[in-house]
C-alpha cells in the first residue's frame, strides 16, 4: 500500500486549480511522481472530506456507447490499468470523500428509516391524469416508454413487468434505487405507478425506435404492440416503475476505466476509484449483475452559477432475482456471459463435468424471479462480463464496501424491501431473508481479509476502537491486542518508538503522556494488532496517525495491513 501516494495525490488535487485543468496523462504523471517524491505525508487540511470536482467547466460533448462494443471490449480485451495499486481518490483515512460520484450516507452516518424509505425521491411520482407519450421503445428486451410527461409537465421513463412476472422488475428497480442511494451513489427517483390504458395519449411528435434503433413516428399500433408485451394487473391497469428523468443535460454513460477527456474535473482513472471498485462488493450483495457502463449516466448540471458533470447509476431492473424481461438466470452472478474455461471443460468431458451452480435450487416466487443465498460466495461473484473497476478491487476496497453493507440492519432492509410493494407477504419475507443472509456472507468474508480494527475515537486520554471482526462474529475475541506508540516525523516519513509496547492492550487504549502534551503540529502514530495466534502467524495490524491541533489530538490517518 502506498500511503504517501494516497494522501498527497488526493490533497493536491483538492488544492490546485492547475491540476483540475490537467488531462488524464498529467494526472497519471502526478501519481507516478508522488510515489517517489519526498515531502509531507499529511497536509494541513487532511483528512479531506470533499473532493471539489464540481468546479465550473466548458460543456462536454455527449458520448455514445454501444452495448455490443462494451461487451466485446471487456470480454476479449483488458481495458484500463490492471496494475495493482491503492485507490487514488481516497483520503488519508482510507475513505472516499464526497464528490460528484459518491456521497457518504448510511455507511458513515446512520440514516433514519424514513430517510431510507424516501431515498432519492423528492416527490410522490407522476401526477394523476393523462400521460403524454413523447418517445416509445419497442426494441430490445424491455419495451416501454422512454419519455412521457404528466399533467405537471414532469418527465419520466416508464418500465413494465414482463408477462408472467408481475411486480418482479418494477419492485427490483425501486428497491435497488433505495439501496444504492443509501450506499452513497447518485440514482434516479423511481416510483411504483399504476395507470389505465385510456390515460395514455400520443404526442403529435411522438417517436419510437425500431429493432435497429432507428427512430420513426409512433402511432396507435405501436402503442398496442408495446402494451401487448407486458404484464397487466387483474383490474385492467398496468403497473410500471416511473423513473424520473434526471436533471441536466444527458452526456451519455461513463466507463469503468480511464477518464472523460473533455471533463477537466475528471482526473482519477475510474478503475482506481474506491467507490467504483467497492461497487463490486455492493453489487454482489444485491446480485446487480447488470452493473456495467451502459447502465450509468453522466449529466451536465448547473448549480450556483457553475456547470459540472454528475455521475449516476441507473436502471436496477436486473437486480436481485429479476433479469429485466425474464427471471434472473442461474448463471447470473456465477459466470460471465463469455467464459471459455467452463464451456470447453464441459465439452471435453462430454458433459460429465458441469458447473456447480447448475444444481442450485430456487424458491418459486414469480414476483421475485430467481434469487438465493445458500450458495452465494461474495468473493466469487461475477457481473455479466468483466468490469475493469471490479477486476482492480483490492481487499481494502472490498473492506470499504463490506462496511457499508454491514451498516444495513435487519430493520433497514425490511423497510427498503417494503418500498417494492410486493403483494405476496411470503415472497416479501423470503426476499428479506435472502438479502439478510447475503449481507452476513459479505461481511463474514471481507472482514477476515484485512485488519478490521475500526471506529477509532479519542476519548480524553484514551483511544477507543472496535474490532469489527469480533463484533460481527467473524473471528473469536483474541486473548489480547498489542500496541506500540511512535513519534512520527511527517517530513521524512519516519517513526521513533515513543513508549514500550503494550502487550495486553484493550479498548480504550491509554495514550502516552508525550503525545497528549506534544507541541502544536506534532505527529504521532500507534500500531495495533491482535496477539499472535497459536499457529505463529502475525496478525494484520492497523496503523493510526494523529496530529496535535491546539490542546487536542486529531486522527488524520488510518492504514490497514492486508
Amino acid at each position: 500500500m502506498c500511503f504517501r501516494t494516497r494522501g498527497r495525490f488526493t490533497a493536491e488535487a483538492q488544492r490546485s486549480p492547475r491540476e483540475r485543468r490537467a488531462n488524464k496523462w498529467l494526472a497519471v504523471l502526478l501519481l507516478a511522481f508522488s510515489v517517489a517524491a519526498p515531502g509531507q505525508r499529511f497536509l494541513p487540511d487532511d483528512p479531506v472530506e470533499r473532493d471539489r470536482d464540481d468546479r465550473n467547466i466548458p460543456a462536454p460533448r455527449r458520448h455514445k456507447l454501444s452495448d455490443y462494443y462494451d461487451f466485446i471490449q471487456n470480454s476479449f480485451g483488458s481495458p484500463g490499468d490492471r496494475k495493482p495499486r491503492t485507490a487514488v481518490n481516497i483520503n488519508t483515512l482510507g475513505e472516499a470523500p464526497d464528490s460528484t460520484w459518491f456521497t457518504n450516507r448510511h455507511g458513515r452516518r446512520r440514516m433514519s428509516i424514513e430517510e431510507l424509505v424516501k431515498g432519492p425521491d423528492r416527490g410522490a411520482g407522476p401526477a394523476e391524469g393523462a400521460l403524454v407519450i413523447r418517445r416509445g421503445k419497442n426494441e430490445g428486451i424491455t419495451p416501454g416508454f422512454s419519455l412521457v410527461e404528466d399533467s405537471r409537465g414532469d418527465r419520466y421513463a416508464l418500465k413494465f413487468d414482463p408477462t408472467g412476472n408481475l411486480e418482479m422488475t418494477t419492485s427490483a428497480d425501486v428497491i435497488g434505487a433505495k439501496f444504492f442511494h443509501a450506499m452513497g451513489f447518485n440514482v434516479p427517483e423511481n416510483y411504483i405507478f399504476y395507470f389505465r390504458p385510456e390515460e395514455l395519449e400520443l404526442a403529435e411528435d411522438a417517436t419510437i425506435s425500431d429493432d435497429l434503433g432507428r427512430r420513426r413516428k409512433m402511432d396507435r399500433v405501436d402503442l398496442q404492440q408495446v402494451l401487448s408485451r407486458v404484464a397487466r394487473v387483474g383490474d385492467g391497469r398496468y403497473r410500471v416503475v416511473a423513473s424520473k428523468i434526471l436533471p441536466g443535460e444527458d452526456l451519455g454513460p461513463f466507463r469503468y476505466y480511464g477518464t472523460r477527456p473533455d471533463d477537466p474535473n475528471d482526473i482519477f482513472p475510474h478503475e482506481h476509484r474506491r467507490e467504483l471498485r467497492g461497487l463490486w462488493v455492493l453489487s454482489a450483495w444485491l446480485n446487480h449483475d447488470d452493473s456495467r457502463a451502459i447502465n450509468s449516466l453522466d449529466m451536465l448540471v448547473k448549480e450556483e452559477g457553475r456547470q459540472f458533470v454528475r455521475h449516476h447509476l441507473i436502471d436496477f431492473g436486473s437486480i436481485l432475482g429479476s433479469g429485466s424481461d425474464v427471471e434472473q438466470k442461474p448463471r447470473a452472478g456465477n459466470e460471465y456471459l463469455w467464459e471459455p474455461g467452463p464451456a470447453f471443460t464441459r465439452m471435453l468431458t462430454l458433459g460429465l463435468w458441469d458447473r456447480g451452480w447448475i444444481a442450485t435450487r430456487y424458491r418459486r416466487y414469480p414476483s421475485l424471479g430467481r434469487i438465493e443465498a445458500d450458495h452465494f460466495a461474495p468473493e466469487k461473484w461475477k457481473p455479466e462480463y468483466p468490469n475493469p473497476a471490479f477486476v482492480n478491487c483490492l481487499p481494502e476496497d472490498a473492506y470499504w464496501g463490506a462496511k457499508i453493507v454491514m451498516a444495513f440492519t435487519d430493520e433497514d432492509i425490511r423497510a427498503i424491501v417494503k418500498t417494492g410493494r410486493i403483494t405476496d407477504p411470503w415472497a416479501e419475507e423470503y426476499l428479506v431473508q435472502v438479502i439478510l443472509k447475503r449481507r452476513d456472507r459479505v461481511v463474514q468474508h471481507w472482514l477476515a481479509q484485512i485488519s478490521a480494527l475500526d471506529r477509532f475515537e479519542i476519548q480524553g486520554d484514551r483511544l477507543k476502537f472496535v474490532d469489527l471482526a469480533v463484533e460481527r462474529g467473524v473471528l473469536a475475541r483474541p486473548a489480547a491486542y498489542t500496541a506500540t506508540w511512535y513519534r512520527y516525523d511527517n517530513e521524512r516519513d519516519r517513526k521513533t518508538v515513543l513508549d514500550s509496547p503494550i502487550l495486553d492492550a484493550r479498548s480504550p487504549l491509554p495514550i502516552p503522556a508525550p503525545a497528549l502534551g506534544g507541541s502544536q503540529g506534532s505527529y504521532y502514530s500507534v500500531q495495533i494488532r491482535r496477539a499472535r495466534e497459536k499457529d505463529g502467524k502475525i496478525p494484520k495490524a492497523a496503523h493510526v496517525y494523529f496530529r496535535k491541533a491546539g490542546a487536542r489530538l486529531q486522527i488524520v490517518g488510518i492504514e490497514r495491513e492486508e
